[in-house]
Formats: structure tokens, C-alpha cells, sequence
């Protein structure tokens, strides 16, 4: 009778150990960007270039694999504007 118990309650006690990690979720990553032009030598003369928050070439994103990561982006081109990766 007492094993069964045990049994019973180690069966119930490593499903619910493992029910917290089925439900874990990846983390969120937020970033906006502003996108404007701008002047910058990057060949060693003056040139108009396109900024993202005022840098170029365009600020890093601190993340990793399986993060989730939205990017909210300002376009403030006289043009649309793709950006791929």
C-alpha cells in the first residue's frame, strides 16, 4: 500500500517539476529605431549615408537564439525603406 503511495507521489511530483518547464516562454527583446539621413566618411570622404538612431553603420542587437525581438521602426526617409537580414 505504501509503495503505490510513494510511487503515486514521486509520478505527480516529476510532472509538476516538468509542468514549469513546458510553459516557459523566450524572453522579448524592444527596440526602436529612427531612421534619418545623415553625413559620414566611411571611405575616407564625405558622404550622405543612412542613420539608425543617429549611427552609423546602425547600433548592434543584443540578443540570442530564440529570443524574440521587435524592432518598432521610424521612418523618416523621403523614401520607403527595406531593411532584411
Amino acid at each position: 500500500m505504501w509503495t503505490r503511495v510513494l510511487l503515486l507521489f514521486f509520478a505527480v511530483s516529476i510532472f509538476a517539476s516538468n509542468w514549469d518547464i513546458v510553459n516557459a516562454e523566450d524572453p522579448y527583446r524592444f527596440f526602436t529605431w529612427t531612421v534619418t539621413y545623415g553625413t559620414a566618411s566611411p571611405l575616407g570622404l564625405s558622404q550622405q549615408v543612412i542613420l539608425i538612431n543617429g549611427q552609423f553603420p546602425g547600433p548592434s542587437l543584443d540578443c540570442v537564439t530564440n529570443d524574440n525581438v521587435i524592432i518598432n521602426v521610424v521612418n523618416k526617409l523621403d523614401q520607403p525603406f527595406l531593411l532584411t537580414w
